[in-house]
């Protein structure tokens, strides 16, 4: 019986270049074995064909000879047999190890192992074929045991593997990393972390190019361009702790940057009084570095900056106000103004100013709103004492000056002297409210002022009469019927 050693079907590694090596390793091994293969089929046609031939020439005498040189002794070929037999029952748990699914791409990650054990099984072979079965039995046991220890040791040759490949992966040596890392998931094809950290090896050149046009980006004050190229090696492999410090480091100088150029951004715009655009810059430093002290100064100019912003802005809507003669108007605005700043001279002066003359121009109207009130002594002697007091206006104050002038004429005429003639029954007393008691009469000429007057008749046992009359300078004269004539 010939017995052969089948070569296994090994599945190739992940790269190129170790698929090749390995193809190389493989091929060369094929060919050993069917070399061997051959030798053993031939060795077994002369054990099968000539042998017999052979043994039957041979002489009675030598095999009687041969007989009593073992008297007693097992018969020599029951006892080949049973060492053939155990060692053709050896190659079978060989081969049956060998066939194992976690020993099929062995000879990968552990080629020089696992290519001992199929040299000692050969060996074995070898020593079959010539018929040393008992040699033949240890080489098949040996290989076993090769094949076994191999087995065995998998777990921490994985382990030692993952490790080897994750040290080269650090040093960024990339094709042992890669080698490793590809071993790994030769022994484990679902070995999760080893597929992430082949994954993380394959793009590890990429990543430190990358690397090094940021650092250069960087050397150059190009933060912008370094930050994306470190970014863009970090989205390669997140893990990479080098694009990680990298890219912490330049985000803390754009942060800086982004800093500088909005407090720029917010001083120039608090000197050109753009204060919405200076406000704007200034949150967004604050967003940046809350507590700095640049933004609180910053929040400081610009609250002083409104506060500024707000007195001007008054001031120039009162003297809008007081241009127009609006004096009310303008001093509530001067108000305002000294609520933001009371220490502002020209908002208190303003404010002064506005209540002189809006009270000038309250008492003027009083007596223009009604200018019979001229004709009473005191009215009149105040109308001229305020005329005296405010001889000289300024041309800024057309409105006043009109209201002067149309006031000294109402002075003016309250002087001119009116005839009134008062005609009556004889029995009726009339008086005239703050000229004085008549008495009754027929008919009465009186020369009054200009003015309203009051006239009241009474008269016993007739309903007393009144009646208000205005004389004006124009008329020259008036004529006035008073008598009772309403019995009660």
């Amino acid at each position: 019986m010939v017995h052969k050693l089948r070569p296994p079907g090994l599945r190739p590694p992940a790269s190129d270049g170790q698929k090749n090596a390995v193809d190389a390793g493989q091929n060369k091994l094929h060919h050993m074995v069917w070399a061997l293969f051959g030798f053993v089929a031939a060795l077994t046609l002369v054990v099968l064909v000539v042998l017999p031939f052979l043994v039957t020439e041979r002489s009675a005498e030598e095999a009687l000879n041969t007989a009593k040189s073992v008297q007693g002794a097992q018969p020599p070929a029951l006892a080949v047999s049973v060492v053939r037999n155990d060692a053709e029952q050896a190659l079978k748990d060989f081969l049956r190890l060998r066939a194992q699914p976690d020993l099929a791409n062995a000879e990968f990650w552990a080629a020089e192992d696992w290519q001992l054990a199929l040299k000692t099984a050969l060996e074995g072979d070898g020593l079959y074929g010539r018929g040393h079965f008992a040699e033949a039995l240890a080489a098949y046991k040996k290989a076993t045991q090769q094949l076994q220890a191999l087995l065995d040791g998998m777990p921490q040759r994985l382990s030692a593997t993952l490790a080897e490949g994750r040290q080269s992966l650090q040093q960024n040596d990339v094709a042992a990393a890669v080698s490793a890392f590809e071993r790994v998931l030769a022994m484990q094809p679902d070995h999760e972390q080893a597929g992430m950290d082949l994954a993380r090896a394959n793009v590890r050149k990429e990543i430190l190019q990358l690397m090094v046009t940021g650092s250069q980006a960087e050397a150059m004050d190009r933060s912008m361009s370094a930050a994306e190229a470190y970014t863009a090696a970090l989205q390669l492999d997140s893990t990479y702790a080098p694009a990680q410090d990298a890219v912490k480091r330049i985000n803390i100088v754009l942060t800086e940057d982004a800093f500088k150029q909005a407090m720029s951004e917010a001083l120039q715009n608090l000197d050109r009084g753009n204060l919405g655009a200076a406000e704007k810059a200034l949150q967004a430093a604050a967003t940046i570095h809350p507590g700095s002290d640049a933004v609180k100064d910053g929040q400081r100019r610009l609250v002083e900056a409104r506060r500024r912003f707000r007195l001007a802005s008054l001031r120039r809507q009162a003297e809008q106000r007081a241009a127009s003669e609006d004096w009310s108007a303008a001093a509530g605005l001067y108000r305002k103004a000294l609520a933001i700043d009371g220490r502002s001279l020209s908002a208190r002066d303003g404010l002064s100013y506005a209540q002189k003359q809006s009270q000038l121009n309250a008492q003027i109207d009083h007596y223009l709103a009604d200018t019979t009130r001229l004709s009473s002594d005191e009215p009149l002697a105040n109308a001229q004492k305020l005329l005296q007091a405010n001889k000289q206006i300024a041309d800024s104050e057309p409105r006043l000056k009109a209201k002067i002038s149309r006031l000294k004429e109402a002075v003016r005429l309250a002087m001119v002297p009116v005839e009134l003639l008062i005609r009556s029954d004889g029995r009726t007393d009339i008086s005239i409210y703050h000229v004085g008691r008549f008495g009754s009469f027929q008919q009465k000429q009186l020369t009054l002022r200009p003015g309203r007057y009051t006239l009241s008749g009474s008269c016993a046992g007739y309903r007393d009469v009144r009646k208000i009359i205005t004389l004006v300078p124009e008329t020259g004269s008036y004529t006035v019927t008073m008598r009772c004539e309403e019995l009660i």
